[in-house]
Parts: C-alpha cells; structure tokens; sequence
C-alpha cells in the first residue's frame, strides 16, 4: 500500500508543478489542509477515494488514471480461494453460458452427420438341468459299480460362438432382405468391392482374402453378447444401418448359436454310446472266451478238487472269468444310461424372446453428443475466463 500512494502521491505533485499550482491552492481545492496536502506527496498519508474525487473535479485535465487495486490471486501460497473462483465464474456467467448453449448446439448438430444404426436383441435361457426319470435303479447301481452317472452338460463360452469364424462365415454368406424388400450380402452393404473414389482405374483386381478378413473384423464389431451371472440369461445384440437386417441377423445367430450346442451336446453322449458299445463287444469275446477255457479245464480235470495243483488254475480261471462278468455287466448298464441319456438329451438353450425390428436409431444418441459438447463448452469458457481475469 505504501508504494501505491507514493506513486499516487508522486503523480499529484508532478500533476501540480507542470500546471505551476500553489500547494495552498491544490489543497484548497481538494479539501485538504497544505500539510496533508505534503504527506500525500511524500506519500506518508494514504489518500481516500473521496479526496481523488474532488480533485479530479476540481481540475479536469488531471488524466492521470488513478492505479487499479492490486487484484487477489486465485491461488496464493498453493491454496485455492474457492470462494473467489466461483465469484469469478458468477460474475462471468452469461458468457459461460452462451459458449454452453452454442457448444451444445453445434454438438447437437454435428450427430447428423453420423451414420444411424439400428440395434436388435435376442434373449436366450439355459434350459434346466433336471434329473431324469426312472433312472433311480440303474444311477444307484452304476454308482456302487464306481460308474459316472453326471447328467451335467459341458460350459460353452456363449460369446466365444457367436463370435466364432463358424458362425460369422454363414452369416456373411448369407443373402440379407433389407427394408426395401432387397436381396443383399453384408460383404456388399458394407461396400467393399466398391472402387475408391481416389483409384484411377476400376479394373484393379480386389483381394477376396484381404475382404473377406475385413468383412470378419466389421461383423465382430456389429456383434455383442451380455451374460447375467445370476440369472444366466444370455442377450445377443445385433446393430446394423437396416432394422430388417438388425433383427434378421440377430435371430440367425440365436438359432445358429441353440442348435450348435444342442448338436455338441448330442455328438458327445453319442461318442460315449459309440465308446461304450465297442468296448462291451470286447469284453463279452475275452468273457467268452474265459469261460469257454474254463469249461474245457473241467471236463479235462473231473477231480481237480483233490488236487491242489489243479484246484489252483481252477480258481485262476474261475476269478477270470467273474472279474469279466464284472465288467460286462458294468458296461452293459451304462451302455443302457447312455442310451436313455441320448434320447432325453433336451436343448441347452432356449429361445426366450426373438428380435424383432426396432422402430428406433440406436446410434447416434443425440442427448449424447449435446451432453458431451456442452461439457466442453462449459469447461473451455470457464478456463477462458480464469485466464482473462
């Protein structure tokens, strides 16, 4: 504060010896008295607001401006004075709002400018697993017999398969109606065996390959699958430019996705029957066999009892062929579990809710880009704003 009034102070006299002004004078004029007159000057007394008033009245061609107070800092000592950030902001908040308004209107705009898109969803639910009927008797026998009755299906990755090549191939080789009631292959609607707009010659050769990986990348990205872990219920989104071809896509993978699993499922008990029958056969020949010797050691040794050379390979023979009984039986009834197994085998999955066209853009959410482009506006003007001040 001293070194603004000795500036002032300064100014005054300087003001006062160009224009040869008595100090009687000036003071008179100022309301003063000469000795405060000459503190001011000195700058040992601070002048009021009052006193600079009156002398600017008193001697209009005194266009010295009088300094500006000092302005406080928004950050001082590596503290933030909140309080004087947000007046700051209020004070200007007619220009912050304005670039808001305008921020979000160019957003709100500029959403036209995307393509649209039209989202699909199919819902599928994993079927049940149900004990089977009538088993009880054969389940608790295998059981004794150590034979693994688990009706549990194998886990597949649900959204490894839909976004699996297997599928993903039958669906870019497939024709595709569109909402104009046209005929159309994804690899098509997409463009990419149109020319370039920049090639000089339309009769550049198109590698097949090189489209076939990009149309595999650009399906991918069409493609999402969302999995509730509680309930189990599986949504497969489809978002394609056509709402026709949205839904259409969408169901085809519903049910390309349900009947392959159904037929692994199937494939692997069949595989289990197939396994199971192959090795019966087996074993009844070796059991066959085992008592076919055993017939022939007895009529050959009427009375191997009272040998007991001979009494040993009896019981040999004899363990043999109980131990292949054994397993004949073991085998044969879960050959029997397989077989019921193959033929209750029910679908994995279940079609919940089919998709169906929407009426509705998905993308661009215009709130969206408002929202987004507002934000920035409002963050830009207030920065602008601190910066100026």
């Amino acid at each position: 504060m001293e070194t603004k009034s000795n500036t002032l102070g300064q100014k005054i006299k300087r003001f006062r010896l160009i224009n040869d002004i008595r100090q009687e004078d000036m003071a008179d004029q100022m309301g003063v008295s000469r000795a405060t007159l000459i503190n001011y000057e000195k700058g040992h007394t601070a002048i009021n607001f009052g006193v600079l008033e009156r002398l600017k009245k008193a001697y209009p061609n005194f266009d010295e401006k009088i300094p500006k107070k000092q302005k406080p800092n928004i950050i001082e000592d590596n503290i933030i004075d909140f309080k004087l950030l947000f007046t700051i902001l209020v004070t200007n908040k007619k220009y912050i709002i304005i670039i808001t308004l305008l921020a979000a209107v160019f957003g709100f705009s500029s959403s036209f400018l995307f393509t649209k898109y039209y989202l699909a969803q199919i819902s599928l639910y994993p079927a049940k697993k149900e004990s089977m009927q009538g088993l009880g008797q054969f389940q608790s026998l295998a059981a004794n017999l150590g034979v693994n009755t688990s009706q549990d299906s194998e886990h597949f990755n649900i959204s490894d398969v839909v976004k699996s090549r297997l599928i993903a191939n039958k669906v870019l080789n497939e024709n595709w109606i569109t909402k104009n009631e046209k005929k159309i292959s994804l690899v098509d609607l997409w463009g990419f065996y149109d020319n370039s707009w920049f090639k000089f010659s339309s009769e550049i050769n198109i590698d097949s390959a090189i489209v076939y990986d990009k149309a595999l990348n650009k399906f991918k990205s069409h493609i999402s699958v969302s999995e509730d872990k509680l309930t189990g219920l599986i949504k497969i989104n489809s978002e394609f430019k056509d709402p026709i071809i949205s839904a259409s896509i969408a169901n085809f993978i519903g049910t390309q996705v349900e009947s392959y699993i159904q037929k692994e499922n199937s494939a692997q008990s069949t595989k289990e029957k197939q396994f199971i029958s192959e090795r019966l056969e087996i074993v009844k020949n070796e059991l066959e066999e085992t008592e076919l010797n055993l017939k022939r050691f007895k009529e050959r040794n009427r009375g191997y009892e009272n040998s007991p050379e001979l009494f040993m390979v009896f019981s040999r023979l004899f363990r043999e062929s109980e131990a292949k009984k054994e397993v004949y039986m073991t085998l044969q009834q879960q050959l029997e579990l397989a077989r019921i197994d193959e033929v209750k085998q029910s679908p994995i999955l279940h079609i919940l809710d089919h998709a169906i066209p929407p009426t509705k853009k998905s993308s661009p959410n215009r709130f969206l880009f408002m929202t987004i482009f507002g934000i920035i506006g409002a963050i830009y003007s207030s920065i602008s704003t601190l910066f100026r001040y």
